[in-house]
C-alpha cells in the first residue's frame, strides 16, 4: 500500500440533533490550551462534538497528549501535514518518493524530538491512518465541511464544490499540479494538506490594493481550515476567504514564544461564535458574535 493511500478522502458526519459542533484550530501539541478551551464552553463529551482541523503534532509541548485525542468517540480530526509526516516517519525507509519527501519534512521539522521523549508514538499509526483529508458535516445550509489547508487553487483557478466532494471517487483527486506551500507537484491529497494559494492570492491583492476575494463562493459550503498563522481579530472574527474560515491562530507560538495576539481559536458552529486563549491558566476571551465577512 503506498504512501496516503490508507487514508479516507473523505468522511461524512450527520448533523448533530442533540449538542454543538465545535472546530479547533491546529494543536501542535498545545493540550492544555485545547483542555483550558473546552472548559470555558462547558463541552458535554456525551452530546458536543470537537472537530479537528488536523496538525496534532510536532512544535508544542505535548504532541502525546494531543494524539491520546483520537482515543476519544467525541473527537472528529482531518489529517494535517504534520500528522502526514508523522505517519511517513513512521513508515521508515521506501522508494516512494511522496513518503521520502514527507518523512524528510518531519525529521527537518525536528519530529524526532519528542518522539525520542514519547516511543509510543508508532502505535498511533492504525489510529493515524483511519484520519479522512476532508469531512463534510450536515446537509443543506448547515453544510459545513473540515480540511487542513485548502479546497481552491487559485492558480489554476479550480475549486471543490459541495456537489464534487458529494461525487464519490472523483477524478480530481489525482490531477497534478504545482501546489503553493508544497512548493513542488503533486495531487489534491497533497494540496489538501500543504495549499497555501487562497493566502498568497489575498496577501497580494491586498498588498496592490485590489479587489479582495469575496468571503463565501456559493458552490462550496463553509469550509474550516488551519495550515496558515492567521490570528482573529474581535471584532471580525477569523478570517474567511472563498468558504474557507482560517482557524490556525498560533497556538505553538504562544506556548513557545508568548507572543502576543497568538494562541488557540475553538469556534462553536452551531452558535456561530469562537473562543481564544493564549495562557491556560487565564479565561478565554469571545471571539467573535458572527464571521460573515472576511476581514
Amino acid at each position: 500500500m503506498r504512501f496516503l493511500e490508507n487514508n479516507p478522502t473523505l468522511s461524512r458526519q450527520l448533523a448533530n440533533p442533540v449538542g454543538r459542533d465545535f472546530i479547533v484550530g491546529d494543536l501542535h501539541g498545545c493540550r492544555a490550551l485545547l483542555d483550558g478551551l473546552l472548559a470555558q464552553v462547558s463541552f458535554d463529551t456525551e452530546m458536543d462534538r470537537l472537530f479537528s482541523v488536523g496538525d496534532l503534532v510536532d512544535r508544542g509541548p505535548d504532541s502525546a497528549g494531543c494524539l491520546a485525542l483520537l482515543k476519544e468517540p467525541w473527537f472528529y480530526p482531518v489529517l494535517g501535514n504534520h500528522d502526514a509526516m508523522l505517519m511517513a516517519w513512521i513508515y521508515g525507509r521506501t522508494q516512494d518518493k511522496r513518503q521520502r519527501d514527507y518523512a524528510c519534512a518531519f525529521t527537518r521539522n525536528k519530529g524526532w524530538q519528542w518522539t525520542k521523549r514519547f516511543t509510543r508514538a508508532a502505535k498511533y499509526l492504525p489510529l493515524l491512518e483511519q484520519i479522512p483529508l476532508v469531512r463534510i458535516v450536515g446537509e443543506g445550509e448547515q453544510r459545513f465541511h473540515v480540511a487542513h489547508a485548502e479546497l481552491t487553487n487559485t492558480l489554476s483557478g479550480d475549486s471543490w464544490t459541495d456537489a464534487l466532494l458529494d461525487a464519490e471517487g472523483s477524478a480530481i483527486w489525482t490531477q497534478k499540479h504545482f501546489i503553493v506551500g508544497f512548493d513542488d507537484m503533486g495531487t489534491w491529497k497533497d494540496h489538501v494538506l500543504w495549499g497555501r494559494s487562497l493566502i498568497l492570492d489575498f496577501k497580494n491583492r491586498a498588498q496592490k490594493g485590489q479587489l479582495l476575494p469575496p468571503p463565501r463562493q456559493e458552490a462550496l459550503s463553509r469550509t474550516y481550515v488551519g495550515h496558515t498563522i492567521i490570528p482573529p481579530v474581535s471584532d471580525q472574527g477569523p478570517l474567511e476567504i472563498r468558504s474557507h474560515v482560517f482557524l490556525d491562530s498560533g497556538a505553538y507560538v504562544s506556548v513557545l514564544k508568548e507572543q502576543d495576539g497568538m494562541g488557540l481559536t475553538l469556534w462553536n458552529h452551531t452558535e456561530n461564535r469562537g473562543f481564544f486563549m493564549d495562557d491556560p491558566e487565564e479565561p478565554a476571551g469571545n471571539v467573535c458574535a458572527s464571521i460573515t465577512k472576511a476581514r
